[in-house]
């Protein structure tokens, strides 16, 4: 009788394939290639570089890199995830990027955002409709260090820019600039 790694099947599912060496094999390989594919989507998440990082504690602020999140859902997620009241820092500059859900889920997390880079009027007037601080600042090191001076006590600092970088620069790039600035304060 065959080996095979079909242990997630059912028993009857197991009988059949055993009785087929053929339908075995295929299974086998079936579930080595579901595996590869779940572990490399899996890489791509939280604990990953970029993608939710967690930088550095300092006076009881958590600097947060999701220089990954390039798109509103990415940003929902990142937000979704917090577990303090969040400073977020990002480029958004279009208010079509700024759907519904984004705005109800900063409602909900966010304590202040931070616009860095150029931003549209349009986009800071619909964040400050929701009556939290926003602030603007040109480069990633003045916003990094405007969402550490911002308030008192425990809170994160979340960097996740809600849209592509800029050619040449990369997300990767933008998260290893963070880290740098987060590094300087």
């Amino acid at each position: 009788m065959p080996t095979n790694k079909t242990n997630n099947f059912s028993l009857f599912e197991k009988e059949r394939a055993y009785a087929n060496p053929m339908v075995a094999a295929i299974t086998d390989n079936l579930v080595n290639i579901r595996k590869k594919n779940i572990a490399a989507s899996l890489s791509d998440f939280e604990g990953s570089a970029h993608k939710l990082e967690h930088i550095k504690t300092m006076k009881n602020i958590d600097f947060i890199d999701d220089s990954r999140s390039v798109n509103p859902a990415a940003v929902w997620f990142a937000l979704q995830s917090m577990t303090k009241p969040t400073v977020w820092i990002t480029n958004i500059s279009s208010v079509e990027k700024i759907t519904e859900d984004l705005m109800d889920i900063v409602r909900e997390k966010v304590k202040a955002i931070v616009l860095q880079g150029v931003y549209s009027t349009e986009v800071y007037e619909r964040f400050a409709s929701l009556e939290i601080p926003v602030f603007v600042e040109m480069n990633l090191e003045d916003a990094v260090r405007q969402a550490f001076y911002a308030f008192d006590g425990s809170y994160a600092v979340l960097f996740s820019p809600g849209v592509n970088g800029t050619a040449p620069e990369t997300y990767r790039e933008r998260g290893d600039k963070f880290q740098e600035a987060v590094g300087q304060l």
